[in-house]
């Protein structure tokens, strides 16, 4: 069972960091990144740890310029 997605973007350059900090909190989120020169992610939360993953963005917000938007409309994303 898939969690909740939220949809971001962020500038190319950190977004390996981003994906680097989610990685670092085994099972809370995985970044999707069809196209990494457009600078947009999403996040893909695992079950029940929205709350966590506040915590986590709330953080990631001091640190690099990530804005929340909405679902990009030309995203074709596998595995949903």
């Amino acid at each position: 069972m898939l969690g909740s997605r939220r949809w971001f973007r962020v500038p190319v350059e950190e977004i390996g960091y981003v994906r680097a900090v989610l990685e670092g909190y085994d099972g809370l989120a995985t970044i999707e990144c069809p196209d990494a020169n457009r600078g947009e992610i999403a996040w893909v939360i695992g079950p029940g740890l929205d709350a966590e993953a506040d915590e986590v963005l709330n953080r990631l917000l001091l640190e690099v310029r990530l804005v929340e938007i909405p679902e990009p409309p030309d995203w074709h994303m596998t595995g949903r």
